[in-house]
């Protein structure tokens, strides 16, 4: 029997391929985005897409939804100085509450 790497199998799937590179441009614009954020900020932020010149942001609290809005028009000016966001319009965002939280840290605690 005969394995394929899974390097060898996206390779033969242009669906799959293209998966790997949408991937791999938000993984560099989640760095991008970190590297203009205030600290505090950067755990609570992530790169959700990036479609039609707009960037989706996801944050894990209204608190820091809040704290983004006043940063956004700095944040956007910024953003669109980097060659892989020249086209960048906008900035959007939504708030995603991070589920089962508190339970992860209740349980490592008892741990």
């Amino acid at each position: 029997m005969s394995y394929k790497t899974i390097d060898k199998i996206i390779a033969s799937s242009k669906e799959l391929l293209s998966l790997k590179v949408q991937g791999e441009k938000l993984e560099q614009i989640q760095v991008l985005l970190l590297a203009e954020l205030a600290p505090e900020l950067q755990p609570h932020v992530k790169v959700a897409d990036y479609k039609n010149a707009v960037l989706f942001l996801e944050l894990d609290s209204a608190a820091y939804a809040t704290h983004l809005r006043f940063v956004l028009p700095t944040l956007t000016q910024t953003l669109c100085l980097k060659p892989l966001l020249q086209r960048l319009r906008r900035i959007e965002y939504y708030v995603q509450p991070r589920q089962y939280e508190h339970l992860k840290r209740a349980i490592s605690g008892a741990l």
